[in-house]
């Protein structure tokens, strides 16, 4: 049985729903296809802010220099250490588009959608407690400034003990300052199911089915085929299927490398309010949400790799988040646990930030979207748009981001050293 809706995206995450929703709202029809439904895998589960462009890549995810072969003569590893800055700052050109957006985008988004997506300012702390960590916090609060952003502080110890009274009086002397800086923050389900909704009430068909292969004819992927045995007619594919994409491009004859983390996290509902502050340190996060809920995260472990696709959830990965938490407040012991949450994330090999987001280079009508790691909600507005302009335009890329997705494309990612 054939069957024709135009694009077809294949995974209900983030980035599939984005994908969906702005093709929409350029007036193009497509089917998302999804084995277990909207939102049902990291993108329900996930931490959902948006960080400060700068503090996510330009700072310290993305300073790549460190990780530079030593064996490199001179005017090669100025000129690897020059591709490998360049890169990060397309980085974080990527995530300006959706920042910058992200206050009125979440407002159209919701009045299309129908659903409050718990949209707010949430600034985060980052806390240095030794001497080490403050220099390196202090290092990142320079470069950020010295690249032309004043947004955020630096607090001082009294200040940040004033905002956090009850901190563990056993670290406060530990406390060399924080780094401030302003982020935001939705509920992920919400989010990504309001994306779903606003696209379908747009013309978006989503549909239950596994995608097991495809049909081509030449340099073109004709359709989308299914466990069921339904082929379904494509005049373009979108393949945004997380830690399956390897899966999904092994089919189309080059697979797209990469690698899967389980990413944990639990969700305890307090006594009293938390204060509005998400907080980082090196042995995890505090995030508050709504309702007395707080988000704990330990670093511990980082990255937890996974095979074969397990995402079983494990008691060491609970009990180093409520170590965590409760070393920085003591009064957290006193919270109930509501949520025991995570999933698998898609990694470039080597835990790299390495998202991948453009044309599949053997087929003219395939297009990817994944590899975003811990930033799928994150940079799901920006895949969303681009991705959207990518195949408004037939393939071609408009100016303004031409030299971004030529960073992002498949071919170019597959060619990098690493």
């Amino acid at each position: 049985m054939a069957m024709k809706d135009g694009v077809i995206i294949v995974g209900a995450g983030a980035a599939g729903c984005s994908v969906a929703y702005h093709l929409a709202r350029r007036g193009i029809t497509s089917q998302i296809i999804d084995r277990e439904g909207i939102a049902s895998r990291a993108s329900g589960k996930a931490w959902a802010v948006w960080s400060y462009p700068p503090e996510t890549f330009l700072a310290w995810d993305l300073d790549l220099t460190e990780s530079v072969p030593s064996i490199l003569a001179d005017a090669e590893l100025q000129s690897e250490i020059a591709q490998r800055q360049e890169y990060a700052q397309r980085m974080v050109d990527l995530h300006w588009i959706g920042y910058h957006r992200l206050p009125e985008a979440i407002r159209e988004l919701e009045e299309r959608g129908g659903i409050n997506v718990g949209y707010r300012e949430l600034p985060f702390v980052q806390i240095a407690l030794s001497e080490e960590v403050e220099e390196r916090y202090r290092e990142a609060f320079s470069a950020i400034r010295s690249a032309g952003y004043h947004e955020g502080d630096w607090l001082e110890p009294d200040e940040l003990q004033a905002t956090f009274p009850n901190i563990n009086p056993e670290i406060k002397g530990q406390i060399k300052g924080a780094l401030c800086l302003p982020n935001f923050k939705v509920e992920p389900y919400k989010y990504t199911l309001c994306l779903a909704q606003a696209a379908e009430k747009m013309g978006c068909t989503i549909r239950s089915g596994e995608v097991v292969g495809f049909g081509s004819k030449g340099s073109r992927i004709t359709s989308v085929i299914l466990a069921s045995g339904t082929e379904i007619e494509a005049t373009e594919v979108v393949l945004a299927m997380g830690p399956w994409i390897g899966q999904a491009t092994s089919w189309l004859g080059k697979e797209l490398p990469v690698e899967l983390h389980r990413e944990q996290c639990i969700r305890v509902e307090l006594p009293r309010p938390f204060p509005p502050y998400g907080i980082y340190t090196t042995e995890g996060a505090i995030i508050p949400e709504v309702d007395n809920k707080v988000i704990l995260h330990a670093s511990k472990g980082w990255p937890d790799l996974a095979t074969n696709f397990d995402s079983s959830l494990t008691e060491e990965s609970k009990l180093s988040s409520i170590e965590m938490a409760t070393n920085l407040f003591p009064e957290i012991e006193n919270g109930s646990i509501v949520e025991h949450r995570g999933d698998l994330e898609c990694w470039a090999p080597g835990s790299r930030m390495q998202p991948v987001l453009g044309r599949h280079p053997q087929w003219d009508n395939v297009y990817l979207a994944s590899r975003f790691g811990s930033c799928g909600i994150m940079l799901s507005l920006s895949a969303g748009e681009l991705m959207a302009e990518l195949i408004a335009g037939g393939g071609k890329a408009p100016y303004r981001v031409e030299k971004l997705l030529e960073t992002l494309s498949p071919a170019e990612l597959k060619e990098s050293k690493g």
